[in-house]
């Protein structure tokens, strides 16, 4: 009996190839009886369509809602997300309807650390402020832009998981002192790579620049807001890599436009796609990226690989090393 596997388009290339390369499907076109499809492209929610077509489903930005299964007719087994976040899919209805779910947590953690430090070197070096004196003939201008030195500053981190490890790894030598808020490590766990652990209202009161790296659920959603922000330093920094909505959007433009903090560099934001009419755009002291400033060759190579592995260990009863639910 055939294996029907449905990929998210959004993962073509304009040329209709896949952005991540070949080489990872190469493991699924060995299997005969295991046959590709690329999605409809236009498809934002999946439907009883895909659902009961499909025996897996590689899942990029596409987002799974409870309607999107129908129990009377659903062929779906497994879902592989495209990555390390699964708040775009309903964990209850997968739940309900024995579908698995996993992810791709090994390959997307070191790619994720880079781009949070990279976020960190830019603010701090005003790159893209320098970038715009020389492009608009300011030259001259750029003794009024200094940047910010790091070796007396402390880095502070909210979520302490993989990805927050590794990013601890690569760049606290660059900082003076690292704290972190995470009410699920231990405070030995921490010390271990030389990081104090802090509760929630010192994280917002000594950082100079803070990294947020944690999961979204209903206790981290909107936790960044007007009080946190109203004990941050007026020169310090936020930088968002995990979801948009763990910082409330309108607090921030608030905190932002009053100059009660100096700046963010933010890869999420509360909508995605932003919205053309969002403040933050017109503001000079943010970075904004499009969710996908860890993205390199490397990085989608190895998240496809982690996310076929997935579907692979699946399809022979193997045991799924990345299993969500």
């Amino acid at each position: 009996m055939n294996f029907f596997l449905g990929i998210s388009s959004d993962l073509l290339t304009n040329e209709g190839k896949p952005c991540f390369g070949e080489q990872p499907l190469e493991a699924i076109y060995k299997e005969n009886k295991i046959l590709i499809e690329w999605m409809d492209p236009s498809i934002q929610i999946l439907s009883e369509k895909e659902t009961s077509k499909y025996d897996a489903i590689l899942l990029n930005s596409p987002k799974l809602t409870k309607e999107s299964i129908n129990p009377k007719n659903n062929k779906l087994k497994i879902v592989s997300r495209f990555g390390v976040g699964y708040d775009s899919v309903d964990l209850d209805v997968l739940k309900k309807n024995r579908v698995v779910l996993t992810n791709t947590p090994n390959a997307v953690r070191r790619p994720v650390a880079v781009a949070s430090l990279t976020m960190i070197l830019s603010l701090s070096s005003k790159l893209m402020i320098k970038d715009n004196l020389l492009r608009e003939g300011r030259w001259h201008e750029r003794i009024e832009h200094m940047g910010v030195g790091l070796t007396n500053k402390t880095l502070g981190l909210v979520g302490f998981g993989r990805i927050g490890r590794e990013f601890v790894k690569i760049s606290k030598i660059l900082f003076k002192k690292v704290i972190c808020y995470d009410p699920f490590i231990g405070k030995e766990e921490m010390k271990n790579l030389q990081v104090d652990k802090v509760d929630f209202n010192e994280i917002a009161k000594t950082s100079d620049f803070l990294v947020v790296l944690c999961d979204l659920n209903e206790s981290t959603r909107g936790m960044i807001d007007s009080t946190f922000l109203n004990k941050m330093k007026s020169n310090s920094y936020i930088i968002n890599l995990s979801r948009g909505p763990v910082i409330n959007e309108n607090d921030l433009i608030d905190s932002l436009k009053q100059n009660k903090i100096a700046g963010v560099g933010l890869d999420v934001m509360t909508n995605e796609p932003i919205e053309e009419s969002n403040e933050l755009i017109k503001l000079k002291n943010t970075i904004l990226t499009p969710h996908s400033l860890c993205w390199t060759d490397e990085c989608f190579n190895s998240i496809a690989a982690e996310a076929i592995s997935s579907i692979l260990d699946f399809y022979h009863n193997r045991k799924i090393l990345n299993r969500v639910i």
